[in-house]
Protein backbone atom coordinates (compact mmCIF):
# COMPACT_ATOMS: atom_id res chain seq x y z
CA UNK A 1 0.00 0.00 0.00
CA UNK A 2 2.75 2.43 0.94
CA UNK A 3 4.65 1.69 -2.28
CA UNK A 4 1.54 2.52 -4.31
CA UNK A 5 1.08 5.82 -2.48
CA UNK A 6 4.73 6.72 -3.04
CA UNK A 7 4.42 5.82 -6.74
CA UNK A 8 1.37 8.05 -7.15
CA UNK A 9 3.08 10.92 -5.33
CA UNK A 10 6.20 10.55 -7.48
CA UNK A 11 4.11 10.60 -10.68
CA UNK A 12 2.30 13.73 -9.50
CA UNK A 13 5.66 15.29 -8.59
CA UNK A 14 7.00 14.57 -12.10
CA UNK A 15 3.84 16.03 -13.66
CA UNK A 16 4.23 19.15 -11.52
CA UNK A 17 7.89 19.41 -12.53
CA UNK A 18 7.00 19.08 -16.21
CA UNK A 19 4.30 21.75 -15.95
CA UNK A 20 6.62 24.09 -14.08
CA UNK A 21 9.43 23.58 -16.59
CA UNK A 22 6.99 24.10 -19.47
CA UNK A 23 5.97 27.48 -18.01
CA UNK A 24 9.45 28.63 -17.03
CA UNK A 25 12.78 27.03 -17.92
CA UNK A 26 14.04 27.83 -14.42
CA UNK A 27 11.85 24.97 -13.12
CA UNK A 28 14.19 22.25 -14.41
CA UNK A 29 15.75 21.56 -10.96
CA UNK A 30 12.31 20.61 -9.65
CA UNK A 31 11.83 18.29 -12.62
CA UNK A 32 15.27 16.76 -12.03
CA UNK A 33 14.52 16.02 -8.38
CA UNK A 34 11.10 14.64 -9.32
CA UNK A 35 12.64 12.31 -11.90
CA UNK A 36 15.23 11.10 -9.38
CA UNK A 37 12.45 10.45 -6.87
CA UNK A 38 10.38 8.52 -9.45
CA UNK A 39 13.41 6.55 -10.64
CA UNK A 40 14.24 5.60 -7.05
CA UNK A 41 10.69 4.44 -6.47
CA UNK A 42 10.67 2.30 -9.62
CA UNK A 43 14.16 0.93 -8.98
CA UNK A 44 13.22 -0.07 -5.44
CA UNK A 45 10.19 -1.97 -6.72
CA UNK A 46 12.30 -3.85 -9.26
CA UNK A 47 15.12 -4.53 -6.81
CA UNK A 48 12.83 -6.16 -4.26
CA UNK A 49 10.58 -7.91 -6.80
CA UNK A 50 12.77 -11.01 -6.80
CA UNK A 51 12.18 -11.59 -3.10
CA UNK A 52 8.43 -10.87 -3.14
CA UNK A 53 7.38 -14.40 -4.08
CA UNK A 54 9.62 -16.21 -1.63
CA UNK A 55 8.27 -17.52 1.61
CA UNK A 56 10.22 -16.70 4.78
CA UNK A 57 11.39 -20.31 4.94
CA UNK A 58 13.08 -19.91 1.55
CA UNK A 59 15.03 -16.82 2.58
CA UNK A 60 15.69 -17.55 6.24
CA UNK A 61 17.52 -20.55 7.59
CA UNK A 62 17.61 -21.70 11.17
CA UNK A 63 20.97 -21.25 12.85
CA UNK A 64 22.39 -23.16 15.80
CA UNK A 65 22.07 -20.08 17.99
CA UNK A 66 19.57 -20.40 20.86
CA UNK A 67 19.08 -18.22 23.92
CA UNK A 68 16.54 -17.34 26.58
CA UNK A 69 14.95 -13.93 26.17
CA UNK A 70 15.57 -12.08 29.46
CA UNK A 71 12.32 -10.09 29.18
CA UNK A 72 9.90 -12.94 28.44
CA UNK A 73 11.84 -15.96 29.66
CA UNK A 74 11.06 -17.79 26.38
CA UNK A 75 13.56 -19.89 24.45
CA UNK A 76 14.46 -18.10 21.21
CA UNK A 77 15.96 -19.33 17.95
CA UNK A 78 17.96 -17.17 15.53
CA UNK A 79 17.02 -17.34 11.84
CA UNK A 80 19.34 -15.69 9.29
CA UNK A 81 19.02 -14.58 5.68
CA UNK A 82 22.28 -15.64 4.05
CA UNK A 83 21.92 -13.21 1.16
CA UNK A 84 21.45 -10.04 3.22
CA UNK A 85 22.69 -10.99 6.69
CA UNK A 86 19.33 -10.04 8.23
CA UNK A 87 18.57 -11.90 11.45
CA UNK A 88 15.25 -12.68 13.08
CA UNK A 89 14.73 -13.83 16.62
CA UNK A 90 11.68 -16.05 17.02
CA UNK A 91 10.17 -18.16 19.76
CA UNK A 92 11.69 -21.63 19.65
CA UNK A 93 9.70 -23.91 17.35
CA UNK A 94 7.99 -21.20 15.29
CA UNK A 95 8.92 -20.14 11.74
CA UNK A 96 10.14 -16.57 11.18
CA UNK A 97 7.43 -14.00 10.51
CA UNK A 98 7.28 -12.58 6.99
CA UNK A 99 8.88 -9.16 6.47
CA UNK A 100 6.79 -6.05 6.23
Amino acid sequence: MLRSVIAVVSIAFVAFGLALTWQDRAGWPVLGVALLFAFGCLYERRYHAGQAGLSPDDRFHRTDERFVDPETGQAMTVWANRATGERRYVVDGEPPAPGV
